[in-house]
């Protein structure tokens, strides 16, 4: 569960603390209907422009994510790249604003 209002993603184990651009991205994974965003879709949320050089910087930040995600107790494949498509995301995830 993703709670907006104090930027907290809570697991099956544990509680861990997200960035807002985190946040968005959570967001609209949940938010889209089979849980894949493309890569220009990725790059808005984290409010960055989409090119060969910031590539590297969202595969680094799904890769920050993904960690955050086992944090909390997540186990097995969460967010998996889909080559020249975007990111999947695997779990079921529930938005609280407050």
């Amino acid at each position: 569960m993703l709670t907006l209002y104090k930027l907290d993603l809570t697991g099956p184990t544990a509680t861990v603390r997200v960035t807002a651009t985190e946040a968005s991205l959570l967001r609209a994974f949940a938010l889209s209907p089979d849980a894949r965003l493309d890569f220009a879709q990725v790059a808005a949320c984290l409010g960055i422009a989409l090119n060969e050089e910031q590539k590297a910087n969202i595969q680094v930040r799904m890769v920050r994510l993904r960690k955050k995600l086992h944090q909390t107790g997540v186990e097995g494949a969460v967010i998996e790249a889909i080559r020249n498509v975007g990111y999947q995301f695997f779990e079921e995830l529930t938005i609280r604003k407050a």
